[in-house]
Parts: structure tokens; C-alpha cells; sequence
């Protein structure tokens, strides 16, 4: 079945106003997102194509390569923004997630994210902030320092996904997603307190994921990292899947070659000081030989395999970009396998 250009656009968009710097508005009738002010999005209603806001040469790049078109209403050319057509939604996520970001810019008096948005380190005032937070768990801390927060840690953790994304993409895979916005690769700080009332409100770690697939990082196979107070934690894995995903997952352990990839994987892994997340059944479900090397997989309906380092000294430099993919890299494998085993249920 087709998609709609129109459904996709705003079914993309909705999340983005999950940041409050992120507002609805309109743009020659048509209509449009900013980010602080700045146009970066828009929908031609006519064609229900997708218009993004990019650097002129971008988008010069994009319509030689038979990506996109120009947008030139009433024949007027605007350079810097470029319409594609063709809904597809991966695609357009990901352009969303480039205008959004080509629109943020440089950020204007934040702390530790260099020129240009460069990231050069966690500043000690954003790890302070966090033990405070660990310590004093309400709203009236939260609030009485979101501008650190924000200033120390939100925005550098932008730029950090930038620069390590990029080192991941050419390591692990090229569809390895890293989008600098909360909600993308970047958690919520705040915990959703709706159906489990006795949580703490906030989170004193930020949570970060690289993933590959069309779902996000809750249901796709990911690279993780969490920066704590005090250490930082690293791996891969997959959320327990259901359905399809699940019977492809456990088709693919049943398989003895790709049962023993796994194996391997996680093995060396752990030889190296990672641990395997909790089972999340008691028993492996029938089929699966209670001796071999599938078991342990197979009462795990998804899994991560992380190891936790306390802070390196680069954690205030640029220097800890390449530290954490450098231990991250090794998880590729397992990534790789997770990925494909994912792929199956099709």
C-alpha cells in the first residue's frame, strides 16, 4: 500500500514537539516546523512532497544526485531549501533530522560544545549536576538547575552523538542512525511516571543509543551508552521482541551455525569484562537443546551485553569521542548479527 506524503509528514513531525524549542507555524500558506525561530521543514501541499531547509551546497548535492528536486514555487528558486517527492520514511526522517540540526546551529553561549557545535567534552559542572540529582531526586532540584542541565549536558550530548555517529557509521554500519535530539538518540531525562508512580521523576544518567532499523533505538538492534555521575557504560543488545520479531530471533538461534556466531560474539565480549543482561524467561522455549549454545540466548527474548568503565580522563575532552568508539567497535558483530536476525521477520 502507497504511502501518503501528507500522513507521513506530520505521522515524522509529531515527535519533534516533544521539544519545546520545536513549534508548528506556516510558511507561504504551507505548513511548517522552527526550531527557536528557524524554519526547517515544511510540507508542499500540492505535491506532498516533504521541503527541508539545508545549506545551499547540500542541497545542490542532493538534486544532482537525482535525490531531490528544487523547490521553486511560482519559479522562484530557493537555494537552500530542496523538496523530495517520493515518501519514504527512513529517508525523510532522516532529513527532518539534518534540517533540524542545520537549523540549530551553532549553540549561542553553551558550555563545552566548542566552535560550530564541536564536541569538546563533558564539563565537570555537568557530571556535578547529575550526583546532584542522584542525591536530591525531585522536580525543585531539577528545576532550580535545568539551565546546567541544558547548558552542560543536553546540548554537549548533541554534539557528542554527531561526532561519534559518524566514527560509528564507518565502522559498524552506514544505516547506523544517530539523531542529536531527544527522542532520537538522545533520552528523555524525565521518567514517565504514569503507570509506575513510585519512580524517581528523573533519570541521573543520560542515556544514549545508535540504531539500525526503521523503529528506533526501543525496538532496534543498538549501540548503547549511558554517563553516569561517576562511569560510563557501553555496549549493544535489543529490547525483548514480540510477535514476528521474536519467531525470527528464535528461528535464527535454532539455526546451529548462527547459534555458534552468537556464541562467539558474546563470548569474546565477555572475556573482555562485558556482562549479559537478565533472562527474561525461566526456561528456554521448546525446541532448543537445554545444553547447547543457543540456550542462554533463547531464554532472553531480547538482550544487552554491556560492560561499565568509570570515567576515563578524555570525559571532559574531545578525546572521549574516539575512547567510546573504540570500545564500542568491538560490539559490531553482535550488532551485525542482531541486525540480520531482526531482517528475517520481514
Amino acid at each position: 500500500m502507497p504511502i501518503d506524503g501528507e500522513q507521513l509528514f506530520w505521522e515524522l513531525v509529531e515527535p519533534l514537539y516533544a521539544d519545546p524549542a520545536v513549534q508548528r507555524s506556516t510558511m507561504m500558506g504551507l505548513p511548517c516546523v522552527r526550531l527557536n525561530g528557524r524554519f526547517f521543514a515544511s510540507l508542499d501541499r500540492r505535491t506532498a512532497a516533504l521541503l527541508v531547509k539545508l545549506p545551499a551546497d547540500r542541497v545542490a548535492q542532493l538534486i544532482t544526485a537525482g535525490d531531490g528536486e528544487a523547490f521553486a514555487p511560482a519559479g522562484r528558486v530557493f537555494r537552500e531549501w530542496v523538496a523530495m517527492p517520493q515518501p519514504d520514511r527512513d529517508r525523510w526522517r532522516g532529513l527532518l533530522a539534518e534540517a533540524r540540526d542545520h537549523a540549530a546551529g551553532p549553540v549561542a553561549g553553551a558550555a563545552n560544545t566548542g566552535d560550530h557545535g564541536r564536541f569538546a567534552g563533558f564539563a565537570q559542572a555537568g557530571l556535578d549536576f547529575l550526583a546532584g540529582l542522584e542525591h536530591d531526586n525531585t522536580k525543585r532540584f531539577f528545576d532550580d538547575h535545568r539551565s546546567t542541565y541544558q547548558r552542560e549536558l543536553l546540548e554537549p550530548a548533541k554534539a557528542f552523538i554527531v561526532a561519534l555517529g559518524a566514527i560509528l557509521r564507518e565502522r559498524v554500519t552506514a544505516d547506523l542512525r544517530a539523531e542529536p535530539r531527544v527522542g532520537g538518540s538522545l533520552f528523555r531525562i524525565a521518567n514517565d511516571l504514569r503507570f509506575t508512580p513510585s519512580r524517581p521523576p528523573y533519570k541521573p544518567h543520560l542515556d544514549i543509543a545508535f540504531w539500525q532499523g526503521p523503529t528506533g533505538p526501543r525496538r532496534d538492534p543498538s549501540l548503547i551508552l549511558r554517563l553516569s555521575p561517576t562511569t560510563i557504560l557501553l555496549g549493544a543488545g535489543v529490547m525483548p521482541r514480540t510477535g514476528p520479531a521474536l519467531r525470527a530471533y528464535r528461528d535464527a538461534l535454532r539455526d546451529p551455525q548462527r547459534a555458534a556466531e552468537i556464541d562467539r560474539h558474546v563470548t569474546a565480549l565477555e572475556a573482555d569484562g562485558a556482562q549479559l543482561s537478565e533472562p527474561t524467561r525461566a526456561r528456554p522455549p521448546a525446541g532448543f537443546d537445554p545444553t547447547g549454545p543457543a540456550t542462554r540466548f533463547a531464554v532472553r527474548d531480547g538482550f544487552h551485553l554491556t560492560r561499565v568503565y568509570p570515567h576515563p580522563r578524555a570525559v571532559t575532552t574531545p578525546a572521549l569521542v574516539e575512547w567510546c568508539a573504540d570500545r564500542l567497535t568491538p560490539y559490531a558483530p553482535l550488532h551485525r548479527w542482531l541486525t540480520h536476525a531482526g531482517r528475517a521477520a520481514g
